[in-house]
């Protein structure tokens, strides 16, 4: 018996095909993973960065505070050292008096000695001395001291602890030299800081030692002793020390721990709320998947009349969600949120083609060009899927049945570059009419008028509330309908809703009327009844149609005894009768005229 076995080279792309298949499945769930790690990763980042706003806002603020009081205690130090140094050539010019008298004995020169010292209030002593030996002072008369046990230095200025008279008592000694001659001025130099800085005092440095702020002396390294320099004389060894090793100024250098605490429960909440957001538009982004996904957007039709026989002309079709939890929902529960979302490209493609289904099982209803509306924004605009989808919505009716309008809404403004006009041109040349929604309110300005080729200007309803109100026709509503007519364009107007708006409008040669007078948006069920009836405009028992006689006359027709009377009435007494509305119908002119009419 013979057993076929598959030929090799069917087998192998059948092998080589799944192969392909499984690593095609692979790899996309290495993105999906991927981009959801991505997404995480993104969210703990952005967590991280919320929470330590108030840590940097901290910092940066005792930053800022640090750099303002550098300069001030810079500002400050310069002041002190042009107070210092005015003091400290006053020593050097008593001293340098001093100095002629250490070529004599201390008897016959101290009491010169002393009256030298009178004059400098600073000094707690003069000393002359000669040889390297101190051998008169104000303060002891005649004495034996090496002048190195005094602490002098080789430099003009020298800080030393204090001495027997008072030890704790740091000193500053100027010290000038003639030969073997020598005076020395000896200061107190607590005394001389504060009464030179009025109370705030600050660190010294003389030479190589630093007096603190509390008394002390601290001998400094070169390194220390140059970043310690704040401000340095030019005339004498002494310069004004930073703050550094103060005990408050190291409290000033960064927030204390319960100023950390602070900014961690700042951060905290900040952080939590941003994350609750973040969950909060993951979630609305999931429930806009699901609701494209399922078929949650479903169209809603508010009628539109034309004024020409106040007959329906067409429908502006609405969106609603069907939300599975909270019921119907109107546009402005979730219309902010989709446009500025990925999904609003979607759901306006199922709203057309569910559009198109429920309009094509109505279509004996709709007269010939029936207009249906459909409101864009730029990002519509800005995708390549506009013009099939209006080919696909004009397939679904017989040709010149369905009049389709794309109601462009500018609330972020569009911008006129190649790829929107080159959208525009292409779905102008399926048949499809472009109008300018809320024209004179939002972002539409006269260029686009131009530049986007608009077919029809849609008034907001904002300039229809004023209306019938004699000054409710604005300037700028005046302007808009002067335009439209000079341009050739058709005007809507929405939010029609007591028929003096609408007599107002149609008088002003408004073509089209929208608005809660006429009908409220209706689902796809009750379409029918409402398209089969007429407007409730056409049926308002307030007035009638007139003629009115083109020799200057009008005539009112009455029902006299079964057969109409024409009674001929001067046209100047037309505003007697309060025209509400006028229209060209066949070439004439006609006037609905109030039933409260005087007798003529």
């Amino acid at each position: 018996m013979h057993i076929a076995h598959p030929a090799a080279d069917t087998v192998a792309p059948a092998r080589t095909g799944r192969a392909a298949g499984g690593r095609g499945a692979a790899m996309a769930v290495r993105k999906r993973c991927c981009a959801r790690l991505s997404r995480r990763v993104l969210h703990a980042g952005a967590v991280a960065l919320i929470v330590s706003i108030p840590f940097l806002l901290g910092l940066g603020w005792h930053h800022i505070q640090w750099m303002m009081a550098g300069q001030q205690e810079a500002d400050h130090g310069r002041i002190a050292m042009s107070k210092l140094e005015a003091m400290l050539d006053q020593v050097h010019s008593t001293v340098d008096a001093s100095l002629p008298l250490a070529a004599g004995d201390c008897v016959e020169v101290v009491d010169a000695l002393r009256l030298k010292a009178a004059t400098l209030p600073q000094a707690r002593s003069l000393v002359l001395a000669r040889d390297g030996m101190a051998y008169c002072s104000t303060l002891y008369g005649e004495i034996a001291v090496p002048t190195e046990a005094m602490g002098l230095s080789d430099d003009a200025v020298t800080l030393v602890a204090g001495n027997e008279v008072a030890p704790d008592r740091p000193l500053l000694l100027y010290r000038l030299s003639r030969g073997p001659h020598e005076a020395v001025a000896v200061l107190d130099a607590l005394h001389v800081r504060q009464s030179l800085q009025e109370g705030r005092e600050s660190a010294w440095v003389v030479a190589a030692k630093r007096l603190e702020r509390a008394g002390g002396i601290r001998v400094l390294s070169p390194d220390a002793d140059a970043e310690s320099r704040l401000v340095t004389s030019s005339r004498h060894p002494v310069a004004i020390a930073a703050d550094a090793g103060d005990e408050q100024a190291k409290h000033s250098r960064g927030p204390s721990s319960a100023a950390w605490l602070l900014m961690a429960l700042a951060g905290m909440p900040m952080g939590y709320l941003f994350h609750r957001w973040t969950i909060r538009r993951r979630a609305l982004k999931r429930e806009f998947q699901r609701a494209v996904r399922d078929g949650e957007f479903v169209p809603f039709y508010q009628p539109i009349v034309r004024c020409a026989d106040r007959n329906w002309a067409g429908v502006e079709v609405l969106a609603r969600w069907e939300h599975p939890g909270r019921g119907l929902l109107a546009p402005d529960r979730f219309m902010p949120q989709l446009e500025h979302s990925d999904f609003l490209l979607p759901m306006t493609a199922g709203l057309m083609s569910r559009a198109a289904r429920e309009l094509a099982g109505m279509l004996s209803l709709l007269p010939a060009g029936f207009h249906v509306a459909f409101n864009i924004t730029p990002a519509h605009l800005s995708a390549r899927w506009l013009p099939e989808h209006c080919r696909r919505f004009l397939a679904a009716f017989p040709p010149g049945r369905i009049a389709l309008v794309l109601e462009l809404t500018e609330r972020e403004g569009v911008v006129p570059d190649a790829d929107v006009l080159a959208v525009l041109d292409e779905v102008r040349r399926l048949g499809v009419r472009i109008a300018l929604d809320d024209f004179g309110v939002g972002h539409s300005n006269l260029s686009h008028l131009q530049e986007l080729h608009a077919d029809r200007l849609k008034i907001d309803r904002g300039f229809v509330t004023r209306l019938p109100d004699p000054d409710g026709i604005t300037p700028i509503l005046r302007t808009i309908l002067d335009l439209a007519e000079r341009l050739d364009l058709d005007v809507v107007a929405e939010g029609v809703e007591i028929p003096a708006q609408a007599d107002a409008l149609a008088r002003h040669g408004v073509a089209f009327l929208q608005g809660y007078l006429f009908a409220r948006p209706l689902p796809a069920s009750s379409l029918p009844g409402t398209l089969a009836s007429r407007p409730p405009w056409f049926g308002d028992a307030r007035g009638m149609l007139q003629p009115i006689d083109m020799r200057g006359k009008m005539t009112k027709q009455s029902q006299v005894a079964g057969s109409p009377l024409m009674v001929p009435f001067p046209l100047r007494k037309l505003n007697d009768f309060r025209p509400s509305f006028h229209c060209r119908n066949d070439g004439e002119l006609f006037y609905r005229l109030a039933v409260e009419q005087p007798d003529c």
